[in-house]
């Protein structure tokens, strides 16, 4: 039961730590990509950035059914690897059972 537990927490560390460093990523591009942008690029650019935003546009339905799949795939594969970190941590540990 314990070994379940550390492997979540190190699962849950490592995917952490990757989304954390996507987001810092992303974040850090947003702020360069804002720094460049002027007054006068982004006036001149308004038709590109306007069909941008209205190409987003999805029906509810679609986005309910896309996030559900999303979770449940994220969740499995989170599951996937708790499993395998926890045979890991199994080999691992040495401590012999005797019946």
């Amino acid at each position: 039961m314990t070994r379940k537990i550390v492997a979540r927490l190190i699962v849950a560390l490592i995917i952490g730590i990757g989304i954390g460093y996507a987001v810092g990523k992303s974040m850090a591009n947003d702020v360069a990509r804002g720094k460049a942008l002027t007054m006068k690029s982004y006036i001149d650019d308004f038709d590109s950035h306007r069909k941008d935003l209205l190409s987003s546009d999805h029906p509810m339905s679609f986005s309910v059914i896309a996030g559900t799949l999303n979770k449940m795939f994220f969740f499995g594969a989170y599951e996937l690897l708790v499993f395998g970190v926890d045979q890991a941590l199994g080999l691992l540990d040495r401590r012999t059972v005797v019946t």
